[in-house]
């Protein structure tokens, strides 16, 4: 089976357009134990057509030509971006109390095709279940913004039935005129934290804020 890796994604034959080149839209769910402690955050992926595009035609998944994947072809491409670099983090933050959590490294692959879109499905485990009484924050974001991740829907809640989420928006006035332009001119290659611009990707991350109970 071929696997394409992250860091295949972003040297691929891409048009010199603006950062960022990819664009995912998010979805996740929380995954609670029998005493409602958080375990576990599932993720949706569902990546542009532009970039499915390309990612089929590199991986030689559309065996027919037609345009689109069969159940047959999709059989092959179930883990098609699970081959994770070893420095890559996963491009979330799941936050509790303020804490930032270890997640562990990606399970659970599974994928799919819907209206032309690849869409790929992993879990993410914390080290140990927390309790959430504060509050969670889930922060999707590619800190080199080579990737938007645009957060749909609200979270599906696994385990427990008081939680309710909210998807929150970036501050617009968190990134200058000035370092927007900056960011949009960068060239494919070019690495927004080697020109300066630091995790330029999480001034623009949308925020998923979580409440159980009470």
């Amino acid at each position: 089976m071929i696997r394409l890796s992250f860091a295949l994604f972003l040297t691929a034959a891409l048009p010199a357009f603006a950062h960022p080149h990819i664009f995912v839209d998010a979805r996740h769910e929380l995954i609670f134990d029998a005493k409602g402690r958080l375990t576990a955050l599932r993720a949706t992926w569902s990546y542009d057509e532009v970039f499915t595009l390309l990612m089929v035609e590199d991986g030689g998944f559309d065996k027919d030509g037609d345009g689109s994947i069969s159940p047959r072809e999709l059989e092959a491409m179930r883990l098609w971006d699970a081959d994770w670099p070893a420095d890559f983090e996963g491009d979330v933050e799941v936050v509790v109390g303020g804490e930032v959590m270890d997640l562990s490294r990606p399970k659970d692959w599974d994928a799919d095709w819907i209206e032309g879109r690849a869409v790929s499905f992993h879990t993410r485990e914390l080290t140990s279940p927390v309790d959430v009484a504060g509050g969670v924050v889930i922060r999707p974001f590619d800190p080199y913004f080579y990737v938007d991740y645009d957060v749909i829907a609200e979270p599906v809640f696994t385990g427990r039935d008081d939680c309710s989420g909210e998807v929150v928006a970036p501050d617009d006035d968190a990134v200058s005129a000035e370092v927007a332009e900056q960011v949009a001119a960068l060239p494919p290659e070019a690495s927004p934290e080697l020109l300066g611009l630091g995790e330029i990707g999480r001034l623009y991350a949308r925020e998923v804020r979580v409440t159980c109970g009470g």
